[in-house]
Formats: C-alpha cells, structure tokens, sequence
C-alpha cells in the first residue's frame, strides 16, 4: 500500500478524531472512500483509495496524502483522519467532513451500491495488514475560561485579533522575551460544514504586529495604524518560540462531534482563542519535550492577565499596564 501520506506522529502534521454515532458502519466506509478519491488536485487524476484491515483489526485507508482510519465502539463509527498540514489542515479537513456527510445516504451525492464494497477482514488484495495511525506527537495542553463579556467589550474589533494582540505584548515584556519570536498561522477561511470554505491552505508568517511601549491599549485593539505594523506575507521566524492560530479547527456536520483536534506546525508553543460569544477560552498547546504543563499553565495565566489589562485600561500606554509575573514563571 502507498501513498501513506506525512507521519501524523511528526510535526508539520494535522489528526482530527470525530465522532459519527448516527451512520452505518458500511455506508459511511463507502462514502470515505469517494470523498477521499474525489481529494485531489482538480489537475491529477482520481486518487485510489482502498478500505484495508489495519493491525488492530479496524479498516484503514490512504491516498491523496491523506490517511483515514475508521472504528466501530459501541456508541457509534469514529474516524480519525491524518495528513500533511497542507492536505489535512482545518479548511481541507472540514471540505472533507463536508463531503463525507454528503455522501452517505440520504445526501445529495449518495449512490447506493449493489454489493459490499469493502474486502474481507484480514489481508486484503494480497496487500499484509497496514498498521494503524500513530497517536499525535505527545502535548501538553492548557485553557483558561475568559470572564463573559471581556471579549464583547465594544472596544474589541475581533476577539481574536485582541488575543494576538496580547501575546504580542506579553511576549515583548523584557523577562519573557523569546528567542525565536511570534509568528502567526494563518489560511482558514471556512464558516461551516454546510457552506463552501475557502481552499487556501494553512500558512505560517511573521507576526505583523510592531506595538511598542508607547501604543495605548485602545490603539492596539483597534485596527493598528501603519507605524504599528510591517508589512504583510513576511516569511514567518526560522524556528519561531509561539504561534498563534487564527486557523482554528475543522468545522464538522451536524450531529458530529469533533472528539479531538492536534495541528503542529512548529516545535513552538501554539496558542489560539476558541468558543463562541460570552463562552471565549485562551488555549496554548506544545510538543510534551518542549514545556512543562506547569509552566504553560504560568504562560496562559499570564496571557490572560495581559489581555484583561489591555481591554480593561485601554487609555494606559502598554508600557504602564500592571501585569503581574506568576510565581514561578
């Protein structure tokens, strides 16, 4: 078998695990495999893809850099799908959940089948069992509920842009001034399962951001001013220290549940804000042998601090907000 796609047990690599409790086991195997064969570049010809045994007894599958690997617990079939970040990032893995739900039956592209489609348990097409899907690269993982309201605040133009911008102040605090810089992951442009995402693939660039002491909180809140700015597309830091992710994670269809989401770009802290209104929560996410959990969990205190700070005493230039340093940062 080939075609295996980027070790999801490496960086620079996407896994999604979703839960699907209401498909058939079959059904949902067919419906896989079209939408992973319909993958490709519209410029390549149809990829192969074919269900096999996996090593621990569940169907796998691989093709179009993709690899897809489905079990049957007793709540429902679960999918794990794996990749490159540039063919199983947010946007592309959320076109292929899309696809998916289309495909099965009762959607717009089912197309029943007269006979299994699926080989025997066991060897298949003389090809040996393939083995299963490594587990994502070992993380240590933290979040922080932000008070309801903070990120309603009018002053706020985009709760996300507000999290950047306080990461960006936080990392340029003398003490915590990291070696490798900021950048910034960028390149998902879908709103749903159910609407037509955007196809730019997941990009890592430079943090655009240049606010210094004497920038007010109102001003770094705002769309910053073109002194407080470099230009856009910069090539992102060689081996940056933090990334923040505006990319967010897939979006899945309706009675789905996405049960996991790991998405490495670096060998850096990656830190993001996720919910929705009133709901908002600031999450940082390493490799295990970068940082230990109590430090993260120091680093998303302290993040939150800076931007309570910055949305709270927006008149005060960001060199006078009072943030506090955790014990033991």
């Amino acid at each position: 078998m080939t075609d295996t796609g980027t070790p999801p047990g490496n960086l620079h690599s996407s896994q999604a695990r979703v839960h699907i409790p209401a498909a058939r086991p079959a059904d949902l195997r067919d419906a896989v495999r079209e939408a992973v064969r319909a993958a490709h570049a519209p410029s390549a010809p149809p990829a192969a893809a074919e269900w096999h045994r996996t090593t621990c007894g569940d169907w796998g599958l691989a093709a179009a850099g993709l690899r897809a690997e489905l079990s049957v617990p007793w709540d429902g079939p679960e999918l794990r799908i794996a990749g490159s970040v540039d063919t199983a990032g947010p946007a592309a893995v959320t076109r292929l959940l899309a696809d998916i739900a289309r495909r099965l039956p009762g959607g717009p592209r089912h197309r029943p089948r007269p006979a299994p489609s699926t080989p025997p348990a066991g060897t298949a097409g003389g090809n040996a069992l393939i083995p299963r899907i490594p587990p994502p690269v070992p993380v240590v993982s933290a979040t922080y509920r932000l008070p309801s309201g903070l990120c309603e605040h009018g002053a706020v133009r985009s709760p996300a842009e507000a999290a950047h911008a306080a990461l960006h102040v936080m990392l340029r605090a003398p003490d915590l001034r990291p070696g490798g810089g900021l950048a910034i992951l960028t390149g998902n442009g879908a709103t749903g399962a159910d609407t037509t995402a955007s196809r730019s693939q997941p990009r890592l660039v430079a943090d655009p951001l240049d606010l210094g002491p004497s920038v007010t909180g109102a001003q770094a809140l705002a769309h910053p001013h073109r002194e407080h700015r470099h230009p856009q597309d910069r090539p992102a830091p060689p081996h940056p220290a933090f990334v923040f992710d505006y990319s967010g994670p897939p979006a899945v269809p309706d009675g789905w549940l996405l049960q996991s989401w790991t998405c490495l770009v670096a060998d850096a802290v990656h830190c993001s804000l996720t919910g929705t209104e009133g709901r908002f929560r600031l999450r940082a996410t390493a490799p295990g042998r970068l940082v230990r959990q109590t430090h993260l969990d120091l680093l998303l205190a302290r993040w939150a601090d800076t931007l309570t700070e910055l949305i709270t005493h927006r008149d005060r230039p960001l060199g006078n907000l009072d943030i506090p340093t955790p014990a033991g940062l």
